[in-house]
């Protein structure tokens, strides 16, 4: 069975080239552009990770990855914040929801997003 993946930016063309670098290797690829859509659907279609850029509508991605990590189902979901914000006090800024979890800086080429994947994903 195919790993889906949900990403989860309000910029399209950030979300088509995901999503095709996703295809190309075979991921099934689910996709929201704000905040309380990526949690809809995470929590209905439970994807095996989750790329989440920071600086969306509706709920930021800090309060996205919150709110899964609260849920028993989508606690365990491996998160991928995709951001320009990669300065430390900045993400030390956006608090206890991003601690510890995995980031990739914008912008990326196939073999880091490839990368960051492997590294997030529990090893089966």
């Amino acid at each position: 069975m195919p790993i889906t993946v949900l990403v989860v930016d309000d910029e399209r063309h950030v979300v088509a080239v995901v999503k095709a670098m996703l295809a190309k290797k075979g991921y099934r690829v689910l996709v929201a552009g704000d905040g309380r859509e990526a949690l809809a659907i995470a929590t209905q279609r439970l994807p095996d990770l989750v790329l989440l850029d920071i600086l969306i509508p509706k709920l930021d991605g800090g309060s996205v990855a919150q709110r899964l990590r609260q849920r028993p189902e989508t606690a365990r979901i491996p998160i991928v914040f995709l951001t320009g914000l990669v300065g430390p006090a900045e993400l030390k800024r956006r608090g206890p929801a991003i601690a510890g979890s995995y980031f990739l800086a914008k912008p990326f080429d196939s073999e880091q997003l490839y990368q960051t994947i492997e590294m997030a994903l529990p090893s089966n």
